[in-house]
């Protein structure tokens, strides 16, 4: 295990009244910078900082330099490079390690991978004298819109799912791309849950909005240039695309399809390299329109509002997520497209037609901050964690921490004599509200 320690010893007396474990989902392991999961945090570990005192800590393959904050640790945590083995992936053992009970609180557990939730609760609640609250984003649900695969005995793909939804509800709430993947889920899960169940992910599971982190009104752009600046997958409709402008290139040669996550070798396509997220932000900025050719499954695509937010309109489906994301302007969004034929008729149009939509106001309206504002019903509850009444022992600690001035969990845990079996963090958070004990990240202060 290597730490990444970005809270110096100038940082030890930083008051922090509440410690975050972030436990991640990397899809994107080539270049993690690019990760959609780090994109997120980017913008969320800032928002949440600004307004509690929290110190994070996020288990991640390798270390992110944008992810650079003072009161964050990355721990390299290794995880499997292939996605499916990832998600059914658990270390227990390397896990209790990073926990270290004995010497650390944890008031939350963000997890942004269900599919290992179940197991983390049951780390805390069998080996541990935590009980955090979990809480957690994800990304992806495998379901048959997108892993058309079955199982030995026919045809079932809902083996991450059970994974899934047992992590789920271990949450206080889980945030998801869009009303869509919520629905999904939960049908999704009906055929294998009884409604108790469904009942409970109805109320667990809620659309938190991603957004936007540039929003600048272009002047010009290149004709006859078009952007997919999605994965080469399946599910991103990367093949379905291909056959299409092939055929569109047999009539017409005066246009260029650029790429930036994949490529085809075909005249009309040109891989792009961008160094940077400003590179990559300016150059899509120059890009007549884009295209999102998503067939049975987009929960959401940061693909294309990061095109919306430098001015690009994209060829999108009229399905799926697309509807939904698009419904934030005040008029119309015209480019959704019904079916094969709808889209060329209108690829072509856009080529050869002045673009006049400005999605300036699509953008303003999926401004990170505003919609990271709505997420956990406006952030009521988040952390309204469960307390001890004053009792002996409580009085005890508190006069043990007056006593020390500074005392770590450890101390406390000893002076005590207490282990697994009596939960502590009931007396954390009752300390919490005492006015003369100050929360660091190494322990317990007493403040006259």
């Amino acid at each position: 295990m290597i730490i990444q320690d970005f809270c110096d010893d100038k940082y030890r007396d930083e008051q922090y009244d509440y410690k975050i474990l972030l436990y991640g989902n990397y899809t994107y392991r080539d270049n993690l910078e690019a990760d959609s999961l780090v994109e997120v945090l980017r913008h969320v570990i800032p928002y949440m900082s600004k307004r509690w005192k929290i110190h994070f800590t996020i288990l991640i393959p390798e270390f992110v330099k944008s992810l650079e904050f003072p009161n964050v640790e990355q721990v390299i945590y290794q995880l499997p490079t292939y996605i499916n083995t990832m998600r059914q992936h658990f270390n227990a053992t390397e896990f209790m390690k990073i926990v270290d009970w004995k010497r650390n609180d944890w008031d939350m557990v963000y997890s942004h991978l269900p599919e290992h939730t179940l197991q983390m609760a049951n780390c805390f609640h069998n080996n541990t004298d935590i009980t955090p609250k979990f809480i957690g984003y994800s990304h992806w649900f495998e379901v048959p819109e997108n892993a058309p695969y079955g199982d030995r005995k026919g045809g079932n793909p809902a083996r991450a799912l059970y994974s899934s939804v047992a992590g789920l509800l271990m949450m206080d709430e889980c945030g998801v791309n869009s009303d869509w993947l919520k629905q999904l889920t939960i049908k999704e899960a009906s055929k294998h849950w009884n409604k108790k169940v469904t009942d409970d992910l109805q109320k667990i599971v809620q659309p938190h909005y991603l957004g936007v982190d540039r929003i600048n009104v272009r002047e010009d752009y290149k004709d006859k240039t078009v952007i997919f600046n999605h994965r080469g997958a399946g599910y991103t409709g990367w093949e379905w695309f291909v056959k299409i402008v092939d055929e569109i290139w047999e009539k017409r040669q005066d246009f260029k399809v650029y790429t930036t996550l994949t490529q085809v070798d075909r005249e009309w396509n040109e891989r792009v390299h961008c160094g940077t997220r400003d590179e990559y932000m300016d150059f899509l900025s120059s890009m007549k329109f884009g295209v999102g050719t998503f067939q049975t499954y987009s929960a959401w695509s940061i693909s294309t509002t990061d095109g919306f937010s430098v001015g690009v309109p994209y060829l999108l489906p009229n399905k799926l997520c697309y509807p939904e994301m698009v419904s934030v302007a005040s008029k119309p969004y015209p480019y959704l497209y019904d079916n094969r034929n709808d889209f060329i008729k209108r690829f072509n149009e856009m080529l050869d037609n002045p673009i006049d939509y400005d999605t300036s106001e699509l953008a303003k309206n999926m401004k990170w901050e505003e919609r990271i504002e709505k997420w956990f019903d406006s952030w009521k509850n988040v952390f309204n964690l469960d307390t001890v009444g004053e009792t002996e022992s409580l009085l005890k600690i508190k006069d043990f921490i007056k006593s020390k001035s500074f005392v770590t969990k450890f101390e406390i845990l000893e002076h005590m004599g207490w282990g697994v079996r009596i939960k502590f963090s009931g007396y954390r958070n009752a300390l919490r509200k005492m006015d003369n004990i100050r929360f660091t990240k190494y322990g317990y202060e007493w403040v006259d």
